[in-house]
């Protein structure tokens, strides 16, 4: 009997299984290794390259290879090893290939003195100052709503309006002074129904009141009164007359101007018609239309001033007291009120006006955060000796501490402080302030601004041009707030101290573009002379 024939016991049933589980789980683990052999693809690459690449400071490069320091990139060798002028190691690159810039740098341009001189180039430093933004937009006076009444029927049924005291709009009421005179069926049933319990109550003995007190008849009805808007005044002086007035006076509630009269002598109204409308125009609103671009420019409590055309040349100053959190679809814009006194009623409701906004730039959103993040920051650097971990950064190249070798430590104006490579000392110890600057809180009312010029706006971005050494002079892009006082607020991409081209900006960046190379576009290499002035990078 062959082994085929043979009966299948347990253990060979056991087995087979076995062997199929091993042929699965070797195909899954053949996936999964060649899965992650094309992940890993480059890393696998640069570490066979790490082990097989010769040591020692005197390997030659090939042929077409050179060294170059990434800090310094006038620094090139033949041979691999470390800059003399920061001990960075050096990194390898193609012959001829274009130097790779460090992170944030558009561009690099070298310029000779006489270059420098002939193009009139001249640098400040980014620092800061108080900026103030100003908005100025439309507005109108209007009606403060906190001092508006609307006088309406409070009767029920339909009232007949007997006499107009006020019959016509614009006319100035005092608090309590009649508007006009309604007759009301009902109202005068209600009078004589109070004055008939008044009578009860006179006429019962005193201790004859099996019903109760007849005065509580009296109150309720008077209460009923009161419910139909009729004052205690008047309800002091019908009782006291002893008869009901078949026309009820209408009261101002306030002092104003009527500015909506809604009825004519003989007019039927129904209950909780408007009559009169009065308002008090001593205190009025001045709502100006603010941009949604610029409702970052706009806060509660900030100064604000208007100007209208009837009376030149005054101003009237105020505070943001409101503004809508709704904004206005078909205008794209949101009112901002601001309340102000009218004891002459000098401003009338409805004049156009133009209003001014001053909003310190240090006071939008975006600079406070900000702002916060970088004093929160310098609390812990303003100690006189600090720490690499303290530290974090070079205060020179702003690299993290570490990336380069070791930390070394200098002492700068009394301060320990730290630097990523030797070649920053000399820089730090020659113009300590620009450093230093770095570490200094930041003041709550100023932001970093650069002067106008200094801004070349290329359209989908803006950049600047930093002195980074002796005429080295790196394009660097910025995000900057709006302009205000021919300065512009900087966002990000400058630290304090950096010094920018403010004149000659435009011919630094004029330099770069009709470089091809610098410009980034193909070229022809050129040989290279000693007599060349200027060399570019992008």
């Amino acid at each position: 009997m062959s082994s085929a024939d043979q009966p299948l016991t347990r253990w060979r049933k056991f087995r087979m299984v076995m062997k199929v589980v091993e042929l699965r789980l070797r195909f899954v683990a053949l996936m999964a290794a060649t899965a992650l052999t094309f992940a890993y693809w480059d890393t696998l690459g640069n570490y066979y390259e790490k082990w097989t690449r010769p040591t020692g400071p005197t390997i030659a490069a090939t042929a077409d290879h050179e060294f170059y320091c990434p800090m310094h990139p006038t620094v090139v060798q033949p041979t691999a090893g470390s800059c003399p002028i920061c001990g960075m190691p050096l990194s390898k690159r193609v012959k001829g290939a274009e130097t790779p810039l460090p992170a944030g740098v558009l561009s690099r341009l070298t310029l000779a003195p006489d270059r420098i001189a002939q193009a009139g180039v001249k640098t400040v430093a980014a620092s800061y100052v108080p900026l103030t933004e100003t908005v100025a937009t439309v507005g109108t006076v209007e009606i403060d709503e906190r001092r508006l009444r609307r006088i309406a029927s409070r009767t029920k049924g339909l009232a007949r309006v007997e006499k107009l005291h006020v019959d016509f709009t614009g006319v100035r009421v005092e608090a309590g002074q009649p508007l006009a005179e309604v007759y009301s069926p009902e109202l005068y049933q209600a009078m004589q129904e109070m004055l008939l319990h008044q009578r009860t109550a006179q006429a019962s003995p005193a201790g004859n009141r099996v019903l109760g007190d007849p005065q509580n008849l009296v109150r309720l009805a008077a209460d009923k009164l009161k419910l139909w808007g009729i004052t205690q005044e008047q309800i002091d002086r019908i009782l006291k007359d002893g008869k009901a007035d078949y026309r009820l006076p209408i009261l101002s509630p306030i002092g104003g101007v009527v500015v909506r009269k809604g009825v004519v002598e003989g007019d039927y109204v129904a209950e909780g018609q408007a009559l009169f409308e009065v308002a008090d125009l001593s205190h009025i609103w001045v709502k100006a239309q603010v941009y949604e671009n610029q409702f970052a420019l706009v806060r509660e409590g900030q100064a604000v001033h208007a100007t209208v055309e009837a009376y030149p040349g005054e101003v009237f100053s105020g505070r943001v007291a409101f503004i809508d959190p709704v904004l206005n679809p078909q205008t794209r814009t949101a009112v901002v009120r601001y309340d102000l006194d009218n004891p002459n009623l000098r401003l009338k409701p409805g004049m156009f006006a133009s209003v001014t906004l001053e909003t310190p730039i240090a006071d939008a959103p975006a600079f406070r955060e900000r702002i916060a993040r970088a004093n929160a920051g310098a609390a812990k650097l303003h100690k006189a000796v600090l720490t690499a971990e303290e530290q974090e950064k070079c205060l020179v190249t702003d690299a993290k501490l570490g990336s380069m070798g070791d930390p070394l430590p200098v002492e700068v104006d009394g301060r320990k402080l730290w630097i990523c490579c030797a070649s920053c000392e000399s820089k730090i110890k020659t113009t300590p302030a620009r450093y230093l600057a770095r570490l200094e809180a930041v003041p709550v009312d100023a932001v970093l601004a650069v002067p106008e010029s200094a801004v070349i706006d290329a359209g989908s971005r803006k950049v600047v041009y930093i002195e980074a050494e002796p005429g080295v002079f790196e394009g660097r892009e910025v995000v900057l707030g709006p302009i205000s006082n021919s300065r512009y607020p900087v966002l990000e991409g400058l630290k304090p101290g950096d010094r920018v081209a403010a004149s000659g900006a435009f011919l630094i960046d004029a330099e770069t573009r009709l470089n091809p190379r610098a410009a980034g576009q193909p070229s022809t290499p050129a040989p290279r002379s000693a007599a060349t002035n200027s060399t570019t990078r992008r």
